[in-house]
């Protein structure tokens, strides 16, 4: 039975058939601005939308210096396994028992090319020569593996995380790095050569880092909350939206359409105490940064905040100043009339699968258009497995220390 809280998120297109074998593109519904004609316009400190351009995740090492690295002539990991099972095969897997842990292999030198596909992308061939991991994970969290390989084209390597020694049993893939929420237990990733159309494997030098953040449940407990907003009108689309005595309020908890948001400057993030020149200057180091913060996988594509907003610059938001990094990886903002006190926990659950994720608000004012109730980081977005617009469940956080991130609510 698959030790999967029903919280496991699969934050990549992990699922599609990915064809040549090259990242997506931008969601074709996503727009670059969220305000609709006749919507209120943004005040000085609002954020109005956001910008599709996308960039491949960054190819720097985000692992720790310090991580355990694998042993290419380590025994088998059963003692028991005969010749057949070599070190690296689905027999005799190469352990993973600490964290964070890091191997350097070639799929040139695996022992074997037993599993051709796997479920979660069953029309893409993976015939090629792989290494099969397992990992003993032994308090549930935030599990992530991540593949770095030379930027050829004869190398094209993937990533599959297994809830079994089972390619059936796939629970996320993608040929950069996947995520997924976990419970303790024994799970396996396979590191496979893709084939293409001509039967070339394009097997090649790889690196692989797994890592675990650790996080604990808790009541996704909100309070009620009437919170007075920028609004001049209430949407009919928009439930729980209250005008009255000449003011506008939202009714929290509520849910609603939540836009995807671009990224805000951190404190880590370095331009010589000013602000990056342009929407992507400096941006998939950015991208590097918060996933080495935050230990999450997925493919960032936002480039920063729109600079004009109210006089800003761009990735900056209304809060003026940088934000810590774990911060902004999950914020969310709305059209506050006052903006909450910055890093404010928030609780923002996908209806549809329930997942749930604790989000900083008070650095950001927007979305200007009373169509949206919210906007989150694509981080969030990637990890609740939602597009922009998406409906979310938002609302105040009774537990003010809730570590951000995902949660596994128990309600």
């Amino acid at each position: 039975m698959r030790r999967f809280a029903p919280l496991f998120a699969l934050v990549l297109a992990s699922c599609a058939d990915d064809g040549e074998k090259r990242l997506a593109g931008p969601d074709p519904g996503q727009s670059g601005r969220d305000a609709a004609p006749g919507s209120d316009a943004a005040p000085p400190d609002a954020d109005a939308g956001e910008d599709d351009d996308a960039a491949p995740p960054p190819d720097g090492d985000v692992a720790d210096p310090d991580a355990a690295v694998a042993d290419p002539d380590a025994a088998a990991a059963d003692p028991d396994a005969g010749p057949g099972c070599p070190p690296g095969t689905a027999c005799n897997p190469i352990e993973i028992e600490d964290f964070p842990f890091r191997d350097a292999r070639d799929t040139r030198d695996a022992p074997g090319a037993e599993w051709d596909a796997y479920a979660c992308a069953p029309d893409t061939n993976e015939s090629g020569p792989e290494f099969v991991y397992r990992v003993e994970v032994r308090e549930r969290g935030l599990l992530s593996a991540r593949i770095e390989e030379e930027p050829r084209d004869d190398v094209d390597i993937d990533v599959h995380l297994l809830g079994t020694a089972d390619p059936d049993d796939c629970v996320a893939r993608d040929h950069v790095g996947v995520s997924a929420f976990v419970e303790p237990g024994t799970y396996h990733i396979a590191v496979d050569t893709w084939v293409d159309g001509d039967g070339m494997a394009k097997a090649g030098p790889f690196t692989l880092a797994v890592d675990l953040r650790p996080q604990g449940s808790g009541a996704c407990e909100t309070l009620p909350t009437r919170l007075e907003m920028f609004w001049r009108a209430c949407d009919p689309g928009v439930p729980d939206c209250v005008a009255e005595g000449g003011a506008v309020f939202l009714d929290l908890p509520t849910s609603g359409p939540v836009v995807k948001e671009a990224h805000l400057v951190t404190v880590a993030d370095d331009f010589g105490g000013g602000w990056p020149q342009g929407s992507r200057d400096g941006i998939e180091r950015h991208y590097a940064l918060s996933e080495a913060a935050t230990g999450f996988v997925t493919e960032r594509r936002e480039p920063w905040a729109p600079e004009g907003e109210g006089g800003s610059m761009w990735g900056q938001a209304a809060y003026g100043r940088p934000l810590p990094v774990e911060d902004e990886a999950w914020y969310v903002n709305m059209y506050w009339r006052r903006r909450p006190a910055a890093g404010t926990r928030m609780i923002l659950t996908n209806p549809e699968n329930g997942l749930s994720v604790v989000a900083a608000g008070g650095y950001e004012t927007g979305p200007g258009a009373n169509t949206a109730i919210a906007g989150a980081s694509e981080e969030i977005h990637n990890y609740l497995g939602t597009r922009h617009r998406s409906p979310m469940v938002v609302g105040f956080a009774a537990d003010p220390d809730l570590p951000l991130g995902p949660i596994d609510c128990d309600r």
